[in-house]
């Protein structure tokens, strides 16, 4: 692999890549080919590889207006959001009767009276009607990315680690005479998209939705035969073996073991905790009919290196793998060495923090004439904490790489707890660990008025077996109902017993399997609701075998 170079990076690593997998069988034919397949993926170059600003004026009708004025983030099936068409202008060429939905979920989803992200469809009522040479473009508001940075850089480290990956670069839009200011320009998950990696395009190319998994009835966004999902369902029977049997072997034969490895890698280094591994989230899967295997693909780029809401430069690098297949392959024993040592190398082969913070303030130069000098302060902080978040990742990955996580060690088939530390939600809670009469550590949590879960949480790395996570907690003021007051659970479960309102000394606890060979397991004792405080006694708690 290569180190990571801004601007040269993808076609650079891409010809390697390439070379390598043909070598054995490389000759004058398939250097014509190769030529030909480069010209095709030439195509948006001049838009993707461009040091200035793309401005677009996009113009609806009213009747357009109102059709999009419906739209709503909870819309499910790529058909289901209202669509218009629209007359797009950019400097002296007008392109007409251009397709545009809006796009975005329960994060980024705003309605078109505000910065809504669109999705721009050019040939769909206009045949071989083409921006730049492509078809299908997507304007994303970056609202949860102040930067407008975060999109862009980490799709070049996934390209330049392998992973297949829509290009992105920068648009000024305007809608009906409306300024709304500077979006990220992506590539559209199609079949253009996917002729710059694989000879043939007519496999399924799924999207994952919102939260959604493979075994779900996931939409098509293209391919010759959309309505068969036997590719899916192979995927899925081949997960649940290896989860089963501790082996790849079959999982194999229909997965690109590789490349998956490597997304979820780079996820992990990017703390992209809202992608595929972690989330079920932000994703598509392609069925490349030429390797008979699926392949993953990350989307939705835009809460990386710990700086949204959720997320942090300390993210463990097993962190639990809530994605159903991510979870097969890293449950077993070969995936997960095979996964730390990929992680190894992507750390010295692609993440570079030096090239990356340059390439971070590079991109703040290059678009910093079109931010509003209202927002400028605001973001040059956000740019700041971003490479500062970037270069502490970097750190924390070393130091986790050095002295990797081992399966917890039972005692009498028992194993204490320790380790705890603050996870919080839009300052939602107040944490201090205090004392009992008697001496005890408590984990104590207090309410601040702002319906949330506030938590203290831990980590396990445990084998395939059943489980109890079990300790003593009392409460004060605590909501009352399933969905208030203090538990324990693990990470991707719901609630078990809640204790609520004003409670003495109770014994909680919470029966889990792990069904994977291994399994970082996230323990959680929490609060939620508005209101009350808990306490959890530190020497109780624990996880013991379940008989």
């Amino acid at each position: 692999m290569t180190t990571f170079m801004p601007g040269l990076i993808s076609k650079r690593v891409l010809f390697l890549i390439g070379l390598v997998c043909a070598a054995p069988i490389f000759n004058n034919s398939a250097a014509l080919e190769s030529k030909a397949r480069e010209a095709k993926n030439s195509l948006g170059n001049d838009l993707f590889e461009r040091t200035n600003v793309v401005r677009l004026s996009i113009s609806v009708p009213p009747a357009g207006l109102r059709a999009l004025e419906r739209a709503s983030w909870g819309d499910r099936g790529q058909n289901s959001r209202p669509e218009a068409k629209a007359t797009i202008t950019e400097g002296t060429t007008v392109y007409k009767d251009v397709a545009i939905h809006l796009k975005g979920s329960a994060g980024s989803f705003r309605q078109i009276n505000d910065k809504p992200g669109l999705t721009l469809n050019f040939d769909k009522y206009m045949p071989k009607q083409t921006f730049h040479g492509l078809e299908k473009l997507s304007l994303n508001n970056s609202v949860q990315d102040s930067t407008f940075i975060e999109e862009k850089i980490c799709r070049e480290m996934f390209e330049a680690a392998g992973v297949p990956v829509p290009r992105s670069d920068y648009a000024l839009v305007t809608l009906n005479g409306q300024k709304l200011g500077l979006y990220v320009l992506v590539e559209g998950y199609n079949k253009q998209f996917l002729r710059r990696y694989f000879k043939n395009t007519g496999g399924n190319l799924y999207d994952g939705g919102f939260c959604r998994e493979i075994t779900e009835n996931l939409n098509v966004n293209s391919g010759d035969k959309p309505n068969d999902r036997t590719d899916l369902r192979r995927l899925a029977s081949a997960a649940a073996a290896a989860r089963q049997n501790n082996s790849l072997t079959e999982l194999s034969q229909v997965l690109d073991l590789d490349r998956f490895l490597t997304m979820v890698a780079m996820e992990v280094i990017q703390c992209h905790w809202d992608g595929y591994s972690m989330n079920r989230n932000n994703y598509r899967v392609y069925h490349d009919l030429e390797s008979g295997k699926m392949i993953f693909m990350p989307h939705g780029l835009d809460q990386m290196f710990g700086t949204g809401d959720r997320g942090s430069p300390a993210s463990p690098i097993l962190p639990q793998m809530n994605g159903f297949v991510a979870s097969a392959v890293l449950g077993t024993a070969e995936g997960r060495s095979r996964y730390l040592q990929r992680l190894a190398e992507l750390r010295t082969n692609v993440f570079n923090v030096e090239a990356i913070t340059n390439r971070v303030r590079q991109l703040e130069e290059r678009i910093r004439p079109y931010i509003s000098e209202n927002t400028y302060s605001r973001r040059r902080s956000s740019v700041a904490s971003l490479c500062d978040n970037i270069v502490a990742r970097a750190e924390n990955l070393d130091r986790q790489l050095g002295d990797p996580p081992k399966p917890a060690a039972f005692v009498n088939g028992i194993v204490r707890l320790t380790g705890w530390r603050e996870h919080d939600v839009n300052g939602a809670g107040n944490f201090d660990i205090s004392s009992s009469k008697d001496g005890k550590k408590l984990l104590h949590v207090t309410a601040s008025g702002q319906t949330s879960a506030s938590s203290w949480r831990t980590r396990l790395l445990l084998t395939s077996g059943r489980y109890i996570f079990e300790g003593y907690s009392r409460t004060r003021g605590a909501g009352s109902g399933s969905e208030s007051g203090a538990t324990l659970r693990i990470s991707g479960t719901r609630r078990g017993a809640v204790l609520n309102g004003d409670s003495q000394w109770t014994m909680l606890s919470f029966p889990f399997e792990v069904p994977e060979a291994s399994r970082d397991i996230e323990l959680i004792c929490e609060l939620k609701g508005a209101s009350g405080e808990a306490w959890f006694d530190t020497t109780s708690l624990k996880v013991r075998r379940a008989e």
